[in-house]
Order: structure tokens, then sequence, then C-alpha cells
């Protein structure tokens, strides 16, 4: 049996205000085509298949049009989705009924001790039970403490209740997918996050705190399933100690600069009888919009930007970031806008990493000793220095409110 495996869509996603939609489009017209050509017995989404539990319409278009497309094309004999923790299980879950009657299964939750409610089995050619998935949308943490609470034991710990939790949550799910097609592999779509895997961003991952939980779950209760379909984490990944077995497929997109060197894939993965190692074979996924993080002294940053100008690729988004250099970041951030306008390069991200000594000009304030510098000059100099960029005129009439509140201030203090 044949599956694709992919996760974390994202869909409605945006990078600093910059609409994604065109990159999904090519990722989800080159899934068909895989799906075409590959044929899979089921196509697994193990959750966020959109970026905010309130999509908007065209988000849904592109979901709901890429399912109509997959369906009459014909190309996989079913669709798993499992919903991730930027999903709303209920909104992903209303249509259920309809999808199901045209071979697509939606798992969005039902609880840690849910019993069978996740188990999709996809039939083989002669209708035999050939496959089934123990579908594990994303588990809160509030959900998996109760499960666990009376196995845990009476004044146990939280974080030991949540523990206790996710592994009978992993063992009902899977028993009962083998139990409801016997003899056929198991696949288990989880979204979730493993120990020993890799964040790429825990920013956009949202990874779960440590403060009254945990901050990732034990993978050896899903060892008991034959291949693990994980989403959640943006990275295509093995998990460490279970490299055969279970894997994250990664997000389709780069969803942040932390991702700019990340290759992204899929993975096509065929099961044999259970108990036998799967094949994975990751197909990688075409390249969106490129991310350039730049960063070092504005000269290293200028070199940098001219040879994404010599580069002459179509569109770039990019983050500066600017260190090693004494006073005022303005004129350098008005002469990389210039190098990129007009060369499809987006700077959507400009940061000044400087200490805040080094930032502000107060270095040099420091050797000529405080008795020298006026409050209005040490003004100045941190708003000339500020990420916010002032102009001449903003930088005039930030000034006159300066003036205006010190004078205020003298005639108050005035005995």
């Amino acid at each position: 049996m044949k599956i694709i495996h992919t996760s974390d869509w994202h869909l409605g996603a945006r990078l600093h205000e910059e609409d994604r939609a065109p990159e999904h489009d090519v990722f989800l017209d080159w899934l068909l085509d895989l799906l075409s050509a590959e044929k899979p017995d089921a196509l697994v989404v193990a959750g966020d298949v959109f970026d905010v539990k309130a999509p908007s319409s065209a988000a849904q278009k592109q979901y709901y049009g890429f399912l109509a497309k997959a369906v009459k094309g014909g190309c996989c004999g079913r669709i798993v989705v499992a919903a991730g923790n930027h999903d709303s299980a209920a909104f992903l879950a209303a249509p259920s009924s309809l999808l199901d009657g045209l071979g697509v299964s939606v798992v969005s939750g039902g609880g840690a001790d849910s019993g069978d409610g996740g188990t999709v089995v996809v039939p083989g050619k002669s209708g035999v039970p050939a496959l089934a998935v123990a579908a594990m949308p994303f588990m809160y943490d509030a959900e998996l403490a109760n499960c666990g609470a009376a196995a845990a034991g009476e004044g146990s710990s939280r974080e030991v209740r949540i523990a206790a939790g996710w592994r009978l949550r992993c063992a009902a799910a899977i028993s009962a997918a083998r139990a409801g097609a016997r003899g056929a592999p198991v696949v288990a779509a989880a979204h979730c996050t493993l120990a020993g895997a890799e964040l790429s961003d825990a920013v956009s991952e949202r990874s779960r705190g440590v403060i009254g939980g945990i901050g990732a779950f034990d993978p050896a209760p899903l060892a008991a399933a034959d291949y693990v379909a994980l989403g959640h984490l943006h990275k295509p990944q093995p998990v460490k100690g279970f490299k055969d077995t279970m894997f994250y497929s990664g997000s389709p997109l780069k969803m942040g600069f932390a991702e700019t060197r990340c290759a992204k894939s899929v993975n096509i993965v065929e099961c044999g009888a259970p108990g036998e190692k799967p094949s994975v074979r990751m197909a990688p996924v075409p390249p969106g919009v490129p991310l350039a993080d730049l960063s070092g002294t504005p000269g290293a940053v200028d070199a940098e930007l001219a040879a994404l100008v010599l580069a002459s690729a179509p569109r770039v988004f990019a983050r500066i970031s600017i260190d090693g250099f004494d006073g005022p970041s303005r004129p350098h951030w008005e002469r990389f806008r210039s190098t990129a306008a007009g060369a499809g390069i987006r700077i959507l991200e400009e940061r000044d990493v400087r200490p805040a000594s080094g930032a502000s000009g107060l270095a040099e304030l420091a050797r000529r000793g405080v008795d020298s510098v006026s409050p209005r000059e040490l003004a100045e100099r941190k708003l000339r220095a500020s990420s916010a960029h002032y102009g001449e005129e903003q930088m005039a009439e930030l000034m006159r409110m300066f003036d205006a509140v010190a004078a205020q201030a003298a005639e108050e203090a005035a005995p």
C-alpha cells in the first residue's frame, strides 16, 4: 500500500502581510500532479490545513478546490485529514458527512479517549481492508491530563498526567486501527511535537509551553504503528531513534526566515505487511518565493544585496539585520531600499541588532562623560538610531514635542 504524507499547508498564511496564496496554488497543483503520477492508496494530511481557525474565503476555496480536483481525477483511493492546532476542529469537521461520501475523511477531535473515532480504513482493490490510518488530531494539555489522571494516580503532577494521557491515547488509537483492519499495516497520523525532533522556528510553529505542561512527547508509544505521519514541525525530518518509521513531512512553504535554507518535500511511503519496514521517498516541493536572510555590517549587507540583484530572481522576500557599526541606521536603510527597488526584492523585516550602546551612539557619549550630555542630545540620538527610521519632518516634530515636555517639566520643578 502506498501513501503520500504531507502536512502544515497553512492555507491563508501571510509573511509580514505578503500573501502566500500564489505559492500555495503552485504547491497544490504540483501535489495533484504527484498524486496522478504515483496513484497512492491514500493521501494523509497531518494537520494545519489552514493558518487560522477562521480562514478566509480565498483559503477555503483553495482547500475545497483541491479536494474537488483530487476526487474528480480519481488519483488516490482515500484522503485523510487530521486537524492541527491552527485548525478549528468544528470548522474542519462541518462538511465531513458530505466529504466522507466523496472519499475524504476528516478527523478533527473527539477527546483523548475517543476510541476508534479516528480510524480510517482504506480498502484494497478487492474491497478487503488493506490499510488503516489512526488519525490523531492535535491534543491539548488539559484534554490529555484528564485522560491520564486515573493511570497517573492520585496526587500526581500535571506533567505526569499529561504524559500518561498521551500514552493511553496512542495505544487506543493504534489498537483501534489494528482491530479495524486486521492483517493490514497501520499508519498513525499525529499532529504534535516529539522529543528529539528539531524545530525550525519556535514562533511560527507555536511549540507547546513547558510551564505546567511538557515541551515534547515521548515518541515510543507511537512505535506500535508501521509508519507515523507527523505534522506540526515545519522541517522535514525523521524522528531521532525511529528514523525508519517516524517522519515529519514539514510544511510545503517556508513559513519564516528561520527556514531560509530548509528544503521542502512530501513523503511517498510504501507499506508492506504489518511489522515490515516501510519504504520512504522524499519528493522535493517546487520552491516558492525565495527568502533571503541578510546580516552583518552595512557594507556586508550592501554586497549581499548586490549579489541578489545580479541573481535576477523574479521576486525575493528579504530580512535584513545590521550590526558592527556606530551611528544612525537610517541612511543605511534608505540605501538598502533604493538598491532593492525595482529588483524584485521586498524587504519585509528590518532589524538593528546592535547592543543599545552601539545603536544609539551611547559609547561616544560615555567617553565624553555624562555631565557633558544634554537630555535633548540623548533623545535626538536615540530617535535617529531607531529602527522606525524617522524622516526629517518627523524628527523635527518629535523634537518639538520633546522640547515642550522638557519645558513643562522644568516649570513644574521650579521652586
